[in-house]
């Protein structure tokens, strides 16, 4: 009997053993995709815009997250352009343009500079959660002319007031000789207006990327100029795989045809910069640079990469192509791990069903997966489940919230309560002499009664009617 007791004992030691240390590497593996998608980010990108003369209009453009600027506490002696504004933070972007494209090894004294230019302002904001913002940014542009050419630039961001300034990578781009142009070239833009006379647009910026569940639209230099094109072309968008190559076969997603009435030329633009974010108005004439505009209806395809393509006379040779990333700025963190995804759907479904979701190859889970989701999307019109998104972001409150010394949050009792019925109506906390701390979550269909077990933010779930 005794050796019986010792057995159990130390089977259920492993047992215990196993269960926590199961729960650590779903905790570590979270833990690393959180880290992973907090990171700051920058987008920078040029825009070049034949118009017909001599020297080419161009801009560099970049947009900057709150969270990778340095933010000062506000001075007494300061007046903040409104009486809310708490923090500051002094920004500076300097641009160099060298001739030629950039040297590939460390020695670059060999550049010859041939243009400087910078833009400072002062970003202001209201609270220090402001500052730490992943979704408030400031963008900008620096503008000017050049011949055509081969070039590089580099630009450098000081922040904080600071003297030191950070530099990028060198990027090369090439200025079209003016009309000699055989490949297309892509603006991408969030939104514009266009007249018989002139063209309003907002550029995207936000480099190669556009945002997923978003329409957005392209323009198009063409690779003729002639007023009298008589050749047909049609915009083609592919999904690449993950992993696959630029010049490997897509999946056809969408064509656009290019009607030669609906091409014109600009031969003028300006540049703007305003709170709305950057853009050009160009003026239009019956010659100059020849262009098109395409509206993509992004809210009908996948979060995944593709390939944007220039078709003449239904050729398969392109004129041109430039593949971009959707991006999901605010995606819950489960989703960039298809498992971790998947093992997060373990309070909504059945063993046996959590099993079969996990089983298989990578493919085929994504397949299963995607299946699951697609039967509960409640717009089936478009690509974005909102059923899904809001799903795993309840996950991802539940962890940010009540994640104690003991567990993740949404291992914990009031973790699991919020993703299965969401934010309550009311929540009432009762401090009881000589007894744990309740919390009491109100819904419309049910209450919940929660009691602390330690005095670090553990609570159980001791009532639910």
């Amino acid at each position: 009997m005794r050796k019986i007791i010792v057995v159990l004992t130390v089977f259920t030691i492993l047992l215990l053993t196993y269960v926590d240390s199961e729960a650590q590497r779903r905790a570590s593996l979270y833990e690393s995709l959180l880290q992973r998608t907090d990171q700051a980010s920058s987008y920078v990108d040029h825009i070049i815009i034949p118009t017909g003369g001599e020297e080419v209009d161009f801009g560099i453009i970049f947009r900057l997250d709150y969270d990778l600027i340095s933010f000062l506490r506000l001075r007494s002696d300061m007046r903040p352009p409104r009486p809310e504004a708490e923090y500051y933070a002094p920004v500076r972007m300097g641009l160099e343009v060298f001739e030629g494209p950039a040297p590939t090894g460390r020695r670059s004294s060999s550049a010859i500079s041939i243009f400087r230019d910078s833009w400072q302002d002062t970003v202001w904001v209201d609270t220090f959660e402001d500052t730490k913002s992943r979704f408030n940014h400031v963008e900008a542009m620096i503008t000017g002319k050049l011949s055509p050419g081969e070039y590089h630039y580099e630009l450098q961001l000081a922040r904080g007031g600071s003297m030191r300034e950070q530099s990028s990578s060198r990027r090369n781009f090439i200025i079209p000789e003016q009309g000699n142009s055989e490949k297309a070239d892509f603006i991408l833009m969030s939104e514009y207006n266009r007249t018989a006379d002139r063209l309003g647009a907002e550029l995207l910026n936000y480099g190669n990327n556009v945002l997923y569940g978003q329409d957005y639209s392209i323009l198009i230099r063409m690779p003729e100029n002639d007023p009298e094109i008589e050749s047909e072309y049609s915009l083609e968008l592919e999904k690449l795989s993950p992993g696959s190559g630029v010049s490997e076969p897509g999946t056809h997603r969408f064509t656009a045809k290019i009607e030669k009435d609906e091409i014109f030329y600009i031969n003028a633009v300006n540049w703007e910069r305003s709170s709305e974010g950057v853009s050009f108005n160009a003026s239009l004439a019956n010659e100059g640079i020849a262009y098109a505009l395409v509206n993509i209806p992004n809210q009908n395809f996948e979060n995944s990469r593709f390939r944007i393509r220039l078709l003449k006379d239904d050729e398969s040779e392109h004129y041109g192509q430039l593949v971009v990333n959707s991006q999901w700025l605010d995606m819950p963190v489960s989703l960039y791990n298809l498992d971790v995804a998947i093992e997060m759907m373990r309070f909504i479904v059945s063993s046996d069903e959590l099993r079969r979701l996990q089983s298989g190859s990578t493919s085929e889970k994504e397949r299963k997966f995607r299946e699951f989701w697609e039967e509960r999307d409640p717009s089936p019109d478009t690509e974005f489940n909102e059923l899904m998104a809001e799903y795993y972001r309840r996950v991802d409150y539940a962890y940010n919230n009540f994640t104690s010394m003991m567990s993740p949050g949404y291992d914990t009792d009031q973790g699991r309560s919020y993703i299965l019925y969401g934010p309550p109506v009311n929540i009432e906390r009762r401090l009881p002499t000589n007894a744990p701390t309740r919390e009491i979550w109100t819904y419309p269909n049910r209450t919940l009664i929660f009691e602390a077990t330690t005095g670090f933010g553990d609570f159980r779930l001791i009532s639910e009617s």
